[in-house]
């Protein structure tokens, strides 16, 4: 049977106890000093370690704290700087416009059921904006304001809207309609018409809902159309970039324009 570990704890103390009391008093007094020495040292040890790693707990935390500081701040210039270009973009859109009055808004909301139908706006009947009027960004056609409220406005994007449009090089016309993504077709196309690849696609006028010139995109396969010869197949890129729009111009017609 193995015996109590406190018995023997409590023998060996009182055995030590006896053999110091049978030891000269000056070798009491100095084993007596030792063990306090060596108590003091380790308490101080100890409490040393503890300060020393509530410090490095601290210091984490701080930089933890500063990186979480930098990284944010990073983020806004960052969104700083690309708001910066796209407004830049924005305004030598409008001063290669001349004296045309455009109304800038945000996009405020998209179609949740419908990614490509439409987005809405932040201005309405408070900025004068009427149904029917053509919206485009700096680098071009974006679609038309399809429902005016009193401060914004539903904007019908092209993939839902075909368009009367015109090839710069070569003049040959056709309707644009939505393929996928920002991938549209120049529809009723000649087969004799003289075309390539990167043209652009601008707005042709017809149809009256938008204006002549307003570029569309850029043509980026050209290739004869075996079902139908009289036509050819054309596909052009958009300009547009309609998952991140952020800032548009609804461009109201030449009578509503400021001289």
């Amino acid at each position: 049977m193995r015996p109590n570990r406190s018995l023997v704890i409590l023998g060996a103390s009182l055995l030590c106890a006896l053999s110091m009391m049978g030891l000269p008093l000056s070798y009491r007094e100095a084993l007596a000093a030792s063990v306090q020495d060596s108590l003091w040292t380790s308490a101080q040890l100890l409490f040393s370690r503890v300060i020393h790693y509530a410090h490095s707990e601290e210091k984490s935390r701080f930089l933890l704290l500063q990186n979480a500081q930098l990284a944010v701040e990073n983020m806004r210039l960052r969104e700083a700087e690309q708001q910066n270009l796209r407004l830049r973009r924005a305004l030598a859109f409008r001063e290669n416009e001349g004296p045309v009055r455009l109304i800038a808004a945000e996009v405020i909301g998209r179609d949740p059921d419908q990614l490509y139908d439409s987005i809405v706006i932040d201005a309405g009947e408070d900025r004068g904006v009427q149904a029917g009027w053509p919206v485009v960004t700096a680098e071009g056609l974006v679609g038309h304001v399809s429902m005016v409220g009193q401060k914004s406005s539903v904007v019908q994007l092209l993939m839902r809207t075909p368009v009367s449009a015109i090839v710069e090089d070569g003049r040959a016309e056709g309707v644009v309609s939505w393929v996928r993504g920002n991938l549209f077709r120049l529809r009723f196309v000649e087969a004799s018409s003289d075309i390539g690849k990167g043209s652009r696609v601008v707005s042709s006028g017809f149809g009256g809902r938008y204006p002549k010139g307003i570029p569309i995109g850029v043509l980026t396969e050209v290739r004869a159309q075996g079902r139908d010869p009289l036509f050819r197949e054309v596909l052009l890129t958009a300009n547009v970039d309609f998952l991140r729009l952020e800032e548009v111009f609804v461009l109201p017609p030449p009578e509503y324009s400021a001289p």
